[in-house]
């Protein structure tokens, strides 16, 4: 029986995939559990409709990451933060605090997770980071400052 997946089966098809599959497999715990539905003509066309749809968004997706790391290659993010006489901050700097600083002064949204940072960020001074979108990274300098 052809059936098409609706989520990942491991050893098995990934989400969105179509595949050849044993009848009783099919019936008995893909099509039950949620995990698959049979691939009639109908469901094809919508799906191939639907991966049509899903690959105009990944390409205007990557389109937009583009842009946004063509504007961060090499740029100093800077952050004013709280730090005693001697420049160790009271708190760690966060993702979410380089992320808005990005916002601010670059005009480009970027998700915390993106960033990357190789080293807990704890005192005054310059630290490499990176961001990552799309499977492609860029380089930039965290410059923390007291303010």
């Amino acid at each position: 029986m052809k059936v098409i997946f609706l989520k990942d089966v491991k050893k098995v098809g990934q989400r969105g995939q179509v595949k050849d599959v044993n009848d009783g497999y099919a019936l008995n715990f893909l099509i039950p559990q949620g995990l698959a539905q049979q691939a009639t003509p109908a469901v094809l066309a919508a799906h191939e409709v639907r991966q049509k749809e899903e690959a105009k968004q990944a390409a205007t997706r990557d389109a937009a990451y583009a842009q946004i790391l063509a504007k961060l290659a090499g740029a100093r993010v800077e952050v004013g933060v709280k730090a005693n006489e001697s420049g160790h901050l009271y708190k760690q700097l966060s993702p979410d605090q380089i992320a808005s600083a990005i916002k601010d002064q670059y005009g480009v949204a970027v998700p915390k997770d993106a960033i990357i940072i190789n080293q807990p960020i704890k005192t005054v001074g310059d630290f490499p980071a990176a961001v990552q979108l799309g499977g492609k990274r860029v380089s930039l300098t965290v410059v923390v400052m007291v303010g």
